[in-house]
């Protein structure tokens, strides 16, 4: 009985561990695999639904963040903001709960004696986490066309400050990503 009380502790620290270890891992999805950013000058921001940021808590915070991190990226590569751009970027970011589970193994079926009944592994709750998805759609603003859209995904953590961190990562990720197929497309 010691060793099964022992045995849990032991495998949802192993969860939470790998989920740390997960946690500074975007996931990134572009769209058009045809994008070349380098092809603009300059960019600007699609302007929010400001009833919708008025209308939830963190809106208008996380919408900034996202904002502020895709600056630094086009500034480090030279596209700058401008009111009249080539290039417009419309940010949609959607936070979704999430369930933790692992599946169980025959050291969960706790028993004494004989075991004269069937078991089988079966899929538990150890927890909850946020995972946060940010979408971005690049805009060629003189045709008002589509041209890409990018999706990147990362766990959300409640410390304000590693929120930051974690969003300029993720959008170094995304714009790292696309660097490497603009690189691509030039040769």
């Amino acid at each position: 009985m010691t060793i099964m009380k022992k045995f849990v502790p032991v495998t949802l620290l192993l969860v939470l561990l790998t989920l740390a270890g997960l946690a500074g891992n975007a996931q990134v999805v572009i769209t058009n695999k045809q994008f070349d950013l380098y092809k603009y000058k300059t960019y600007g921001f699609v302007p929010p639904d400001e009833a919708f940021l008025n209308s939830h808590e963190h809106a208008a915070r996380a919408l900034k963040r996202v904002q502020d991190a895709i600056r630094t990226q086009m500034e480090e590569r030279g596209i700058r903001y401008s009111e009249d751009p080539d290039l417009l970027i419309n940010v949609g970011i959607v936070v979704e709960e999430k369930v933790q589970t692992r599946e169980t193994t025959l050291r969960d079926a706790r028993y004494m004696g004989q075991r004269n009944y069937h078991w089988e592994s079966q899929e538990v709750q150890v927890g909850t986490y946020k995972e946060g998805t940010v979408t971005l759609d690049f805009i060629d603003a003189p045709h008002h066309d589509l041209v890409n859209q990018v999706q990147a995904t990362e766990f959300v953590v409640k410390n304000q400050k590693n929120q930051v961190k974690r969003i300029n990562r993720m959008i170094a990720k995304v714009f790292k990503a696309l660097d490497k197929q603009s690189a691509q497309l030039q040769k």
